[in-house]
């Protein structure tokens, strides 16, 4: 049976979960997956690369006191789903017995958020569609733009379709949707370079690429390359700076939320292990990380566990509140789930990971920060960056300003954050009531996923910039 993830999936995997029971499992865990993708891209004035990607199969984790193993495969009948669990039971040194009692009592009724999104796959534009979009977007950045020496529009559609049941009587299913476009340019004069990008995504909206108005957001991306394109570099020091909101959020997720996932804790390389309930951050911070804003990047029914998602208050007041879980985490550290166990596809095991991650709004507005710096740097877009594994970051900035004697000043280019999150959390002391979302994606353990980082503007007290 490889047809919809329905109610009919029944029979087949409670004998599944049974059968991994009676070989001594403590836990065993079913994830069904099936993907549609498309990717377009255009370069100028021509498109250049339409890729569709079609995939399916299923994921089998089984769990033994402290330990688990994992299989995945491509192959969803019966005996293919067999091999499988056999793998996974194996390399916990675990056999299939036809004797032994499961202990297992069956699934619950099945929690199908899928229902109302049905129709959503053939809502969403065709390829003739999305390539138009495009290229109305290359022409909108023809247009606002100067001395450009390339012009670039990619929209990505991604639907999938997931079922997950457990041993513990979780059986869910939901059907995921997720879109986005981006604008990229490189402006060049002599020997003047400025290159920016911005990308623009929701999730669950068939209308997404529809509703993108292409002409601001082509104004957008060229009047900050326009802005680059001539700035001088910055000088490297210790400064005070603000940040953006919107996409300025991803320092906090890179940072510091990745500390706060419980394969950290597992790790041993989380320096906030052992600091629920004490100060980590300045008063002014409260951070949150939810699956539940409508549209957003990061959003779900459930998570790829099948727990229904909520909202986690990670940091209030400056205070350590509690960790992201998933099951592994829950049961090697301690902190219960928070509906945040995910992964890429099929192919990899859930693990604690970000949803809708960022800073909340504060009593401030964004010229107050401003205004209370002497002399310091204006970071209005982030650009790439890397993080360690104790949460040391070094960020560019892909759009800053000067700021002098409270006022922002000239554009300034080459500058860079770099810091450790326990130095600069207890730094932020000014947060803005000007909070927005940004769409983006994530990399680490369980693979690449949708994310959405966020904050209001930010003041940080002291941060090192790097630049000439």
């Amino acid at each position: 049976m490889i047809g919809p993830f329905d109610q009919r999936w029944s029979p087949r995997l409670e004998a599944l979960l049974a059968c991994g029971r009676s070989a001594g499992a403590d836990l065993v865990e079913v994830f069904l997956e099936r993907t549609d993708h498309i990717g377009v891209l255009a370069e100028q004035d021509t498109i250049t690369s339409v890729t569709p990607a079609f995939g399916m199969g299923a994921g089998i984790r089984v769990f033994r006191g402290h330990r688990d193993g994992f299989v995945s495969t491509n192959d969803l009948s019966e005996a293919g789903l067999q091999l499988a669990l056999t793998q996974a039971l194996g390399m916990l040194g675990l056999e299939v017995s036809a004797n032994a009692l499961s202990g297992f009592e069956g699934l619950t009724s099945l929690r199908d958020f899928g229902l109302s999104k049905a129709a959503w796959l053939e809502r969403c534009p065709g390829i003739q569609e999305a390539t138009q979009r495009l290229l109305e977007g290359t022409a909108h950045l023809e247009k606002h733009g100067s001395h450009l020496q390339a012009r670039r529009a990619s929209y990505a559609r991604d639907w999938q379709e997931v079922m997950v049941a457990a041993s513990d009587g979780t059986f869910g299913r939901d059907v995921r949707l997720h879109q986005s476009v981006g604008l990229n340019v490189l402006a060049a004069d002599g020997e003047h370079r400025a290159g920016v990008g911005r990308r623009y995504g929701t999730s669950d909206s068939p209308d997404d690429l529809r509703q993108w108005n292409p002409d601001q957001s082509a104004a957008e991306v060229c009047s900050s390359a326009g802005s680059m394109l001539y700035a001088d570099y910055v000088e490297a020091g210790q400064m005070p700076a603000v940040l953006a909101n919107r996409f300025g959020g991803v320092i906090f997720h890179e940072a510091c939320g990745h500390l706060l996932e419980t394969t950290q804790v597992e790790r041993g390389t989380t320096p906030f292990a052992e600091q629920v309930g004490q100060p980590i951050a300045h008063e002014a911070v409260t951070a949150i990380d939810e699956g539940l804003t409508g549209g957003a990047f990061g959003s779900l029914s459930m998570d790829d566990e099948g727990m229904e998602a909520q909202r986690t208050v990670l940091i209030e007041n400056g205070v350590l509140k509690r960790f992201l879980s998933d099951r592994a985490g829950e049961l090697r550290t301690g902190h219960a789930r928070t509906g945040s166990g995910r992964r890429q596809s099929h192919t990899f095991a859930a693990a604690s990971r970000m949803r809708n991650t960022f800073i909340a709004a504060g009593p401030h507005t964004p010229e107050d920060l401003i205004s209370s710096v002497d002399r310091g740097l204006y970071c209005k877009s982030m650009g790439g960056g890397s993080v360690g594994p104790t949460g040391q970051f070094n960020f560019a900035v892909e759009e800053a300003y000067l700021i002098e004697n409270g006022q922002l000043t000239k554009p300034v280019k080459g500058a860079t954050l770099i810091g450790e999150a326990k130095e600069v959390m207890p730094r932020i002391s000014m947060c803005a009531n000007d909070l927005e979302l940004a769409a983006g994606f994530c990399g680490s353990v369980s693979g690449s996923i949708f994310v959405t980082v966020g904050q209001p503007h930010i003041k940080v007290d002291s941060i090192t910039v790097g630049g000439r």
